[in-house]
Order: structure tokens, then C-alpha cells, then sequence
């Protein structure tokens, strides 16, 4: 059986590609055809759902994100709470998830913060087991991280880090993944991959096959990665409008968001806002080393900087 079936004449094709070229013969473009022939509509305006492309047309309910926190708000529990489920299962694709994905997953696919899954299931665990999965970041930040500094940590440099950050006791070493990891006795398989804003554009745009593989790497030495990214990703969206070499937003948070799914025992992604904010959460991150593979450090930085109230939602 064909998965395409033209609604205007009853062609049948087996590929998307093989069927959009063929609407040229009906003299209509790919989102009149779909927005005219399936009609679509916001769960919550009740306007009719804007095509962008196939994927979004029939992944999304809602032409923004704010509509979808209207209607979570004025809809009833039971109903919210089974749309929350589908909607989430229905972003994570055809992937086989194990374990709950980091705040920041929820943010760049559009979802409510987890703050809202704790307030609705009473628990971000009770939430995790209705999803059917684990919940991975079960932990807290450990006492007293954001005020004990921890410059003195000897800290080994990737001998290839480009613009390396200078730490006190930093000693330059060739590691076979990440830019940074503590030394000695300190040494616990925790690894900083640090990201200027445009090397991050880069790698997680074009390069992510280079990347996975570095990823790949880290797996296989059963260790973790802490990519720290020395922006925020509102500078990142707000930068690449003004750009005059633009990346592709879309694709990169998409990569990024798989990354999560995909590596979820070995990967966190932190967005320090500056370098000066990077220099300063590394050495954290290093002497805490495996107490925080089982914290989302970004939701507690998020929470640190402004809170996750008003955390918007949208991205490119």
C-alpha cells in the first residue's frame, strides 16, 4: 500500500518526495495542498495550524508555543495530562528512549519546563513513569556549588583546545576526547567540551558527524561529557539574525535535541552565557565530576540566573 495518495486526482506514490513533486501538476504549492486538504487547526485559537514543512504540520497543535500554555491552562487535568504524554512521545520520534531527557530537551522542542510536570504529576518521577522511562537526572546540585570555587583543581588542557581558558593549575595534555578534565587523584571520566558561540554553531550545524563520533569515543571509555557553551541561547538566536553567515537554526537545535535522546547517559549541554561564566563552572563541574552525571545542571543554572517562570519556550 502507497503512504501517498493525491486527494485531488487519487495517485498513489510510495515516497513524500516522488508525491510533492507530482502537486505541481495540481498548480498548488506543498502547504496549500496539506492546509487546504487536512485543515488543521490551533487546539487552542482554533485557527487554522500554519504549514512550515510535513514535519511540523502533523508534529505540532499549536502555531505557538504561549497558545500551548493557554490551553494546558484552561483545558481539564485528565485531558492536559494525556496530551502532555502523546505530545511528548510524539516529539521523541521513532527513537527508543530509555531515560527522561534534561530540561533543556523540553525547552528546544517546545514543551513546558519540568517545573510544569512536577506541578501536574505531583513529581517529575511519577510524570517519567506515565512516559513509560526512566528518569536520569534524579539528583540535586551538592551543597554549597555555586559559592565553593574550586580554582586550585588541577585541570588537564587538550593540547589541540583552541584559545584555551587559563586556569591556575591548568597543565596541557593531549586527551583523546573533550578540551578539559580534573587530574590526579581528581580524575573521575568527567569531560568539558568548551564551545565559543560560533565553534558551537559549527560543530552541532555541518560538523555533528564529527561530533557523534567524539561522543562515540566517550562512550566506549564509559565516560561523560559536559559541553559548555559560552553563551546563552537566546544571544545565540538573537547573533545569528545579524549574522552575515546565518546557520541554520533549526537543524542545529534538532541535533542538539538528538544528542540528548541519543546519548543520554553521557552528555549534558551547559549554556554559561559568557566566557568568564564558562571559566567559572568548569572547575564546578570538574571537582564534582561524577556527582552531577545524574544532575540537570542547566535547569539549577537556569533557576540561578532568572528562574524558570517566565522561561520562554520558543526557538527557531
Amino acid at each position: 500500500m502507497s503512504d501517498f495518495v493525491c486527494k485531488e486526482c487519487g495517485k498513489a506514490y510510495d515516497s513524500r518526495r516522488g508525491f510533492h513533486a507530482h502537486l505541481k501538476a495540481h498548480s498548488v504549492s506543498i502547504g496549500e495542498y496539506y492546509v487546504e486538504n487536512y485543515a488543521k487547526r490551533d487546539l487552542f485559537t482554533n485557527e487554522l495550524l500554519k504549514f512550515k514543512n510535513y514535519d511540523q504540520y502533523f508534529m505540532e497543535d499549536f502555531n505557538q508555543p504561549e497558545n500551548y500554555m493557554s490551553w494546558l491552562k484552561t483545558t481539564s487535568p485528565i485531558k492536559a495530562k494525556n496530551h502532555l504524554i502523546e505530545y511528548t512521545k510524539r516529539k521523541f520520534g521513532n527513537k527508543d528512549v530509555k531515560f527522561t531527557p534534561p530540561d533543556l530537551y523540553y525547552m528546544l522542542a517546545k514543551l513546558p519546563n519540568i517545573d510544569y510536570y512536577r506541578k501536574m504529576w505531583s513529581s517529575y518521577s511519577k510524570f517519567s513513569k506515565d512516559l513509560g522511562i526512566e528518569a536520569w537526572f534524579s539528583k540535586n546540585l551538592p551543597k554549597d556549588f555555586w559559592e565553593k570555587n574550586h580554582n586550585d583543581l588541577p585541570i588537564f588542557v587538550d593540547t589541540r583546545e583552541q584559545k584555551p581558558l587559563k586556569f591556575e593549575n591548568g597543565v596541557s595534555n593531549k586527551l583523546d576526547f573533550g578540551d578539559y578534565t580534573a587530574a590526579g587523584k581528581y580524575y573521575s571520566k568527567t569531560f568539558v567540551d568548551r564551545k565559543a558561540q560560533d565553534d558551537f554553531r559549527q560543530t552541532f550545524g555541518k560538523d555533528i558527524k564529527r561530533f557523534r563520533r567524539e561522543m562515540d569515543r566517550c562512550v566506549q571509555f564509559n565516560s561523560y561529557m559536559f559541553i559548555v557553551v559560552e553563551s546563552s541561547i537566546e544571544k545565540i538566536e538573537e547573533d545569528n539574525k545579524i549574522s552575515k553567515f546565518k546557520s541554520n537554526l533549526g537543524y542545529l537545535w534538532h541535533n542538539v535535541r538528538d544528542l540528548m535522546l541519543d546519548y543520554p547517559e553521557n552528555v549534558q549541554f551547559i549554556f554559561a552565557y559568557s566566557r568568564a561564566g564558562a571559566k567559572k563552572i568548569i572547575p564546578k563541574i570538574l571537582y564534582h565530576g561524577q556527582g552531577l552525571w545524574h544532575v540537570d545542571v542547566q535547569y539549577h543554572l537556569e533557576k540561578k540566573v532568572h528562574g524558570m517562570a517566565e522561561r520562554k519556550t520558543a526557538v527557531s
